[in-house]
């Protein structure tokens, strides 16, 4: 019977973003900030700004970007948005970035003046395992000892924010975990 490879790295992976952002066009779809506007309702200008990554990895500008666009540009919200009468205008600079991602940038004309502002934070907290002495008598866990076991949830966290008051409109967020064997200094 083979066993399936042990992951060797919690580092974050792109599909782990796609994942992230998929749970957070959900609870933006079902969200008041959506579902008590209308066509006919006074335009907002959404200007996203990059992810905020107060995590332990490695992020690009570009990885950044591309991780609020991946939200906000999803061709099924931004179909939402328009119904609701909102628009979503990219900063000219993070367009290119965006676009190295594969993702398409409409931008409404420059004159338009953002009302509200999209933000992102991405955390993350590590844990070792515990010496399996801690485990608890007669416990006995998988394969490879707590020792060399490390799990790093990732939390990803959205707001949209007013402008003009800086009030929270709206929050979404997404977490995940990753849990990887090996020496816990690779």
């Amino acid at each position: 019977m083979a066993c399936a490879a042990q992951q060797r790295t919690t580092l974050l992976r792109a599909s782990d973003t796609l994942l992230s952002a998929q749970r957070v066009l959900e609870q933006l779809a079902q969200s008041d900030f959506i579902l008590m506007r209308t066509q006919s309702s006074e335009r907002l200008v959404l200007r996203p700004h990059p992810l905020e990554n107060l995590s332990d990895n490695r992020l690009s500008r570009g990885d950044q970007w591309a991780a609020m666009a991946r939200v906000l540009l999803d061709p099924s919200v931004l179909e939402l948005l328009r119904s609701r009468n909102i628009v979503v205008q990219m900063p000219p600079l993070a367009s290119d970035a965006v676009a190295r991602a594969g993702l398409t940038v409409r931008e409404p004309p420059a004159e338009l003046a953002p009302t509200h502002l999209f933000t992102g934070r991405l955390r993350s907290i590590t844990r070792a395992g515990a010496p399996e002495a801690d485990a608890g008598a007669g416990e006995r866990r998988g394969a490879g000892s707590e020792r060399t076991q490390r799990t790093d949830r990732y939390f990803f966290e959205y707001t949209i924010i007013d402008a003009r008051t800086r009030a929270v409109e709206w929050a979404g967020s997404a977490e995940l975990a990753r849990r990887a064997h090996g020496s816990l200094i690779d």
